[in-house]
């Protein structure tokens, strides 16, 4: 991944995105430490040399034992991604018919949503709860947290943005206000596909959004410190990790059933593909997929700014509903 100069050259991984990098780095990683654990490491053995038949079917033989097996078949797919990017001219076609040999035997498990609760009930749940939670005021940290954590689901619903994207938000660069709106953009790489998105956030959680910037995220020690948007209560940004089990307690605790960040997106896709054969149409640029088949292989069930606009419009009517604030986002108290 050296970027080299125009004497050296650059590395073959030098163009790589830097989730692929990290992702490639951790497969790769857990390629070694498996070598390592097996007695199977000489370090006087060139790379793509310890990448032999026999070890790679006892490697995944292993995997297969611990892990999914789509994720079998990522790891095996970096494996072979890296193996070529350090010995370019060496032969793998038995290992590129082995990732794809993989590959078609690994299809992932279909994610369904919440039984009987569809999306539109979801978002309503909710926003009841950021209103309860305002209406009881800020006292106590489990409080701020409760909120937080609502306003993380409540965002995945009518913005199913994929778990980096959402921990990446910095205020006033991924998220910015326009007027009376609050808009999330995100620049072609920094998302898996490369394509650039844009989403706005619907009116319904527009003064939920401003509750949490004016009261409950400066109260988080250290949030002066960044201008990420979710801060957690250890003086730092919210890691991935962090954020997952917070989404899976949360949206355990509204709906009853525990659901994963990943999983909002196959929500949103499917509420649009049963509200009509147009509406379907949109969820390939909301979920920021280059093609329709992504979209309806791994998601669908039954111009990306019109598409999240849409989910908002479609999932609540309320922009003069009761659970609106009257445009005061202080808190009572």
């Amino acid at each position: 991944m050296r970027n080299g100069d125009v004497l050296d050259g650059c590395g073959a991984g030098a163009r790589w995105s830097e989730a692929t990098r990290r992702t490639n780095l951790k497969h790769y990683a857990g390629w070694l430490g498996w070598l390592q654990a097996t007695g199977g490491l000489d370090w006087a053995v060139a790379p793509a040399d310890r990448v032999t038949p026999s070890r790679v079917r006892a490697y995944v033989r292993d995997l297969g034992r611990a892990v999914a097996p789509i994720t079998v078949s990522s790891y095996l797919r970096d494996l072979k991604v890296v193996t070529k990017a350090m010995s370019p001219d060496r032969d793998c076609r038995w290992l590129m018919d082995m990732t794809c040999r993989l590959k078609s035997w690994a299809q992932p498990v279909r994610i369904r949503r919440p039984q009987g609760l569809p999306a539109h009930d979801m978002f309503r749940t909710a926003l009841e709860e950021l209103a309860r939670l305002t209406e009881n005021g800020f006292r106590s940290p489990r409080a701020t947290l409760a909120y937080r954590d609502t306003l993380l689901v409540a965002m995945l619903i009518c913005a199913p943005l994929r778990l980096r994207n959402l921990a990446m938000i910095r205020v006033g660069e991924q998220l910015e206000k326009q007027g009376d709106e609050w808009h999330l953009r995100f620049a072609g790489h920094e998302t898996k596909t490369h394509q650039p998105l844009h989403l706005v956030l619907p009116d319904a959680l527009e003064c939920h959004v401003e509750t949490y910037m004016r009261h409950v995220r400066p109260a988080f020690p250290g949030a002066e410190l960044t201008d990420r948007l979710w801060i957690s209560a250890k003086r730092a940004p919210m890691a991935e990790t962090t954020i997952y089990a917070r989404v899976m307690r949360t949206s355990e605790r509204l709906f009853g059933t525990a659901v994963n960040p990943h999983t909002f997106r196959t929500i949103a896709a499917t509420f649009l593909a049963e509200s009509s054969p147009e509406d379907a149409l949109r969820a390939r640029p909301l979920l920021g997929h280059r093609r329709n088949d992504t979209t309806e292989a791994h998601y669908i069930m039954a111009d990306q700014i019109r598409a999240s606009q849409k989910v908002a419009d479609a999932l609540l009517a309320i922009r003069d509903g009761p659970l609106k604030h009257s445009g005061n986002s202080d808190p009572p108290g």
